[in-house]
């Protein structure tokens, strides 16, 4: 298992539960979330793209529809957030992913997996600066970035392992990355 600053756990069972879903998808694998976790959507759907995925973004313009069979991947931290969206991917027939912090959350529920990345293990007093915050011994994670960022670790290990599995190198990552910069 993983351990975090936050002391709290990653299962392991979760990361290979994910893997198993991706490591031989062929349909479209489509991701979203707001704000901060979005921006890890984005940034899984990178490496996804990179592994050879055919990967869509919700939020851009040229997004196909979703079809039964395709893997629609939701990161938010609450679970709370783009529940609509999973519901109705869940309604066509597609795999949802979940990746949040609440078990008990709306996405979770929706979810066919779900992968629970820790956040806060306690609520932290929010009148205390971070120095007196960093005194008491607690973690200084502002707001939701405990969450956002151990995603993004697990999400980058998760397309770590894909590429294991697949036997590629950082050479053939290359080849699907941006070539017009």
């Amino acid at each position: 298992m993983l351990r975090w600053m936050i002391d709290q756990e990653i299962d392991d069972d979760q990361i290979f539960e994910v893997v198993e879903a991706l490591v031989d998808f062929e349909q479209t694998v489509f991701l979203t979330g707001l704000g901060r976790s979005g921006k890890k959507a984005e940034c899984f759907a990178v490496r996804l793209r990179n592994l050879g995925y055919d990967v869509r973004v919700l939020r851009e313009t040229t997004t196909p529809p979703v079809k039964k069979g395709d893997l629609f991947i939701v990161v938010s931290r609450s679970g709370e957030h783009e529940t609509k969206k999973a519901a109705t991917a869940k309604d066509i027939g597609a795999k949802v992913i979940a990746v949040t912090s609440n078990i008990k959350s709306t996405l979770a529920r929706t979810a066919h997996i779900k992968f629970i990345i820790p956040d806060r293990s306690k609520k932290i007093d929010t009148s205390l600066s971070y120095t007196e915050i960093r005194m008491r011994g607690e973690p200084v994670l502002p707001l939701g970035t405990g969450f956002e960022d151990f995603a993004m670790v697990v999400l980058d290990s998760i397309a770590i392992q894909l590429a294991v599995m697949q036997g590629k190198a950082e050479k053939d990552l290359e080849k699907g990355h941006l070539n017009v910069e």
